[in-house]
């Protein structure tokens, strides 16, 4: 990642992929209920599907865990938390604001200066 519009849109690719896994998870239990009345005809179709979907809950599951550890790697004090806060558990820069005792603004600001910090380093 070498541009700021690059490492913003990594981080924001943390909430897609847990709305993603919500949806594939939900979409795996109601195949797991056709699965099982299906059991005795020996429909593949609803075997590949499941599969399908295991693979995309697996891949959100795996690229949330990069980047998660991307932030805990690369970014440290209270740039780590600001991160976390907005980009891992999806609060607004009010909130993060709020929670850390800084302006929305201000917010904004340490987010900028955390990753062009990052960009600077590489």
């Amino acid at each position: 990642m070498n541009t700021y519009e690059k490492v913003m849109n990594y981080l924001k690719l943390h909430k897609k992929l847990e709305y993603d896994l919500e949806f594939y998870r939900n979409k795996m239990t109601g195949l797991k209920a056709i699965s099982y009345s299906q059991e005795e005809k020996g429909s593949t179709s609803a075997d590949d599907t499941m599969t399908f979907y295991m693979q995309k809950i697996e891949y959100a599951e795996a690229k949330m865990n990069e980047i998660e550890r991307f932030i805990e790697n690369k970014f440290h004090g209270p740039y780590r938390t600001i991160l976390y806060k907005r980009f891992i558990d999806h609060e607004t820069l009010a909130n993060v604001g709020n929670s850390v005792g800084y302006s929305t603004s201000y917010v904004k600001k340490l987010i900028d200066k955390a990753i062009y910090g990052y960009l600077a380093k590489r």
